[in-house]
């Protein structure tokens, strides 16, 4: 397994407010359409059997780049060499899965995954045993905790027949033993040589199951070590934070006048 990216980048159109001295009349909107780079010249190469956590300073980009490394976006420009199979893993949306049962989830976000019907059937057994569901297959998913399709999903994606499996979120779902679970099973699959990117600022999962961690800033990209990493992203969640706690204050003091 093997994933290149060599000076990649990916432009989109933005919406953003025309500033308050603009002369354009307000008759024509007040947003105005910008194109913007938020990934570019970009250099990153991962190999199987690795794990690499990912942080984004803009909180903007790590989606995009979770959808070129596993095939779902093409860049703008450079070059990505992917592995032969990928999947992107998310939770489906409660609203999305809300009318139906436990396994049918499961069959539903397996192929969301790729996989065709007859490779869901193949591993089902499989993936209802890793998600721990098998006595609520037949029971609707509205009824359920939210992380009984947390861990459908998880099993859906782990248990898939491919070589690099990105996660949008955390690398661990569920509650504690399901947790442990996960990592586990992240072993096994670095073990098996398959590779493992992961969208997450949990400090104590990172220094637990990364090989190295990438930074996206602006254009340019970082890896650091699993340490350096972690202590960056508390640095990061604490800065975010205060900035959070200042737009509160001022929108406070605008109320109160």
């Amino acid at each position: 397994m093997q994933l290149t990216m060599a000076d990649v980048g990916v432009r989109v159109i933005e919406m953003r407010d025309r500033s308050r001295r603009s002369n354009v009349p307000t008759v024509l909107g007040r947003q105005v359409k910008e194109r913007a780079w938020p990934l570019r010249h970009l250099d990153f190469t991962m190999t199987g059997g690795e794990t690499v956590f990912v942080l984004d300073i803009a909180n903007d980009r790590p989606n995009l780049f979770l959808r070129i490394a596993t095939g779902l976006l093409m860049p703008d420009e450079g070059r990505v060499t992917l592995p032969a199979r990928s999947i992107l893993a998310v939770t489906p949306r409660p609203k999305t899965v809300a009318s139906l049962s436990v396994g049918q989830a499961l069959r539903m976000t397996a192929g969301m995954y790729g996989l065709t019907d007859r490779m869901v059937t193949r591993r089902f057994d499989e993936m209802v045993e890793f998600a721990e569901v098998s006595r609520l297959l037949h029971r609707p998913v509205d009824s359920q905790p939210r992380h009984v399709i947390d861990q459908v999903a998880f099993a859906a994606a782990v248990c898939a027949p491919v070589e690099l499996v990105a996660f949008d979120r955390n690398a661990e779902v569920g509650p504690k033993e399901f947790r442990a679970k996960c990592s586990t099973k992240l072993a096994e699959m670095k073990a098996a040589g398959r590779g493992a990117l992961v969208f997450s600022q949990d400090p104590r999962q990172i220094r637990r199951l990364a090989d190295r961690g990438l930074v996206l800033d602006a254009d340019v990209s970082q890896l650091l070590s699993p340490d350096a990493f972690a202590d960056l992203t508390i640095e990061h969640k604490a800065g975010r934070l205060a900035e959070r706690k200042k737009r509160k204050r001022r929108r406070k003091r605008a109320g109160d006048e």
